[in-house]
């Protein structure tokens, strides 16, 4: 079956999506068989979070994604969020025999100045936990096709929202230059908005030296507590590693990394 948009031009479309609204964040695109090293989590305090891209097939009236049970009970079970990134293509058939691209060329649906066009205007963002309740597999389910539309945030949505540390809903793993004794989410973005708030003031000091300031500073891992609504406990970077997630063949998943800059400084 053909796919409806290829799933590595939706990676690029997100990779500089994020990279022009956060400047300073980072990607982290990892392939067959790699380990996650604990710096992708991110080197300065912030918070980190996986993406995972699914791209649907074409089939002559609507496209359907397919999503690998298996593969979604492993990102539920690991401590860091997942997240899936859904493209919703709101033409009928293949794309460019479809009409419905008009002017433009395929790939200026990256940006904006293609208005209701733009990729993130059918793009939507869905945690994993959320996903798995929308399929409502039964035992011994292999795969399942998503059918209707889950709980999830539009493309612009999600970053705006995530920007400002989320919600219950919308959890990260936090990484921050002190340790807390049971955070709660408010807690450590206090911190996060004070740490910020502190690098503001100093504007004197040269871009370079704030940069290695912010390198050498301790790192506390802080990811969400299971079953247990706005909670978060510490995790050990041996932890990280060793509850790490192989990347297999079918995965196009990012460690995606926010740094507390993202609570002042975005530009777009």
């Amino acid at each position: 079956m053909v796919r409806s948009i290829p799933e590595k031009t939706v990676e690029h479309w997100a990779s500089m999506y994020v990279a022009h609204r956060f400047p300073a964040s980072a990607l982290w695109w990892p392939t067959l068989g790699e380990d996650i090293q604990v710096e992708d989590f991110g080197t300065v305090p912030g918070k980190a979070f996986y993406l995972e891209v699914k791209t649907p097939e074409q089939h002559p009236t609507n496209h359907v994604i397919t999503i690998d049970l298996a593969q979604l009970t492993r990102y539920r079970s690991q401590p860091i969020p997942v997240f899936y990134v859904f493209p919703q293509p709101p033409w009928a058939g293949e794309m460019l025999s479809s009409g419905w691209l008009g002017p433009e060329r395929r790939a200026d649906l990256a940006y904006r100045r293609t208005n209701h066009r733009w990729f993130g205007k059918w793009t939507i963002v869905v945690s994993a936990d959320a996903l798995w309740a929308h399929l409502a597999a039964v035992p011994g389910q292999a795969t399942a096709q998503v059918l209707g539309t889950p709980p999830h945030w539009l493309w612009p949505d999600f970053w705006s929202e995530m920007a400002t540390c989320g919600s219950p809903n919308l959890q990260a793993m936090f990484v921050l230059p002190e340790r807390l004794a049971d955070p709660s989410r408010d807690e450590m973005r206090a911190v996060l908005a004070d740490f910020s708030e502190t690098l503001l003031e100093n504007r004197s000091i040269e871009r370079w030296f704030r940069r290695e300031y912010t390198l050498d500073l301790p790192r506390y891992y802080y990811v969400p507590t299971q079953f247990e609504a706005d909670s978060y406990r510490e995790i050990s970077a041996a932890e990280l590693l060793e509850r790490r997630i192989t990347f297999d063949s079918l995965t196009a998943t990012a460690v995606c990394s926010l740094p507390f800059e993202a609570l002042r400084f975005e530009v777009w």
